[in-house]
């Protein structure tokens, strides 16, 4: 048996960190996506092979390499296929056109899809189901994920997310703009920022408070700006959120040059997205002010992506019974 799956990853549009503490957040899925081809083969060995990293591992129950990249893919298939009572062995391809590290959902991306194309052998994907076994391969990757990523990306489309409540579906109305995202080229951790922000929240907690309960009702506001395509106040509340995030100490020389270069090249709005201390900036234009921005942010930037909004998310691209 053969099956192909691809998931979409995302932008945080507003919220990211705060999501962490129980505020909301706004993802978008984007248009580049993550793909897992799954065959099954005789034996009980899972043997996963990445392009872009170029490496290849096998695991099995008696041979579990916990500290190999690939070692999440292995845990969100193994779990899929516990799922569907699978005996047999999997061989598993995985290709991606995300960044790694950066903070677009690569590896959330790569477990929706690995999940889905294992689930899709013998059953039809459950989207609940496929998002929670992507969240338990995201907690070996991040520490303690706010679920965010492999929410997006099972889903797809725009959504409102607060940790533990789960997530609003937004009704975009946004027309002749686009999203522009550079990468600074400096990897980061997502689990070492997140902990650097939450220790900064201990110490100054009385200090911090306000900002937080100021990135509760930003992402209230932009949720209805998104409903009303009201992109000035988008545009404008993304660069306040990039102020919040600057002052809870996620931001970089890196990003802030690149956040200001989009603005003055034309941006509505631009910010840091993901965790921060490296990664990408995202900004918001009109389409006519597009080549402007990305001509500015290609001279300093590792790559520049023009992402589109994706309204699909994970999605059985191919099924066949060999």
């Amino acid at each position: 048996m053969k099956s192909i799956a691809s998931a979409p990853g995302k932008v945080i549009l507003v919220g990211e960190h705060f999501v962490v503490a129980g505020k909301p957040a706004i993802a978008m899925a984007v248009n580049l996506r993550a793909r897992a081809t799954v065959e099954t083969v005789e034996g009980d060995r899972i043997t996963i092979r990445s392009k872009e990293l170029k490496i290849e591992e096998s695991f099995s129950p008696e041979s579990i390499n916990t500290r190999s990249p690939l070692y999440p893919v292995y845990i969100a298939a193994d779990l899929a296929r516990r799922h569907i009572s699978l005996e047999e062995g999997l061989d598993i391809t995985i290709t991606s056109e995300l960044p790694p590290a950066a903070g677009m959902g690569s590896s959330a991306a790569v477990s929706v899809a690995t999940a889905a194309a294992v689930i899709a052998l013998r059953k039809k994907i459950n989207r609940g189901i496929v998002s929670k076994i992507a969240f338990e391969a995201e907690k070996i990757v991040h520490g303690k994920p706010s679920g965010i990523d492999n929410t997006i990306s099972t889903y797809g489309g725009a959504i409102l997310y607060v940790k533990g409540k789960g997530f609003t579906r937004i009704n975009l109305n946004l027309k002749d703009v686009a999203l522009i995202l550079a990468d600074t080229g400096v990897p980061r951790s997502t689990g070492e920022m997140v902990a650097k922000v939450r220790k900064l929240k201990a110490r100054y907690g009385s200090v911090l408070d306000p900002v937080y309960e100021s990135a509760e009702i930003l992402a209230c506001e932009v949720a209805k700006a998104l409903e009303m395509g009201d992109i000035k106040t988008i545009g404008e509340l993304m660069n306040i959120n990039h102020g919040l995030l600057s002052a809870i100490g996620v931001s970089t020389l890196e990003l802030e040059q690149l956040v200001y270069m989009a603005r003055n090249a034309g941006a509505l709005g631009a910010k840091l997205t993901g965790a921060g201390g490296g990664g990408l900036i995202v900004a918001l234009c009109h389409k006519k002010s597009l080549p402007n921005v990305e001509d500015a942010l290609k001279k300093f930037s590792k790559r520049v992506y023009i992402a589109n909004i994706s309204k699909r998310g994970v999605i059985i691209e191919h099924k066949t019974f060999l």
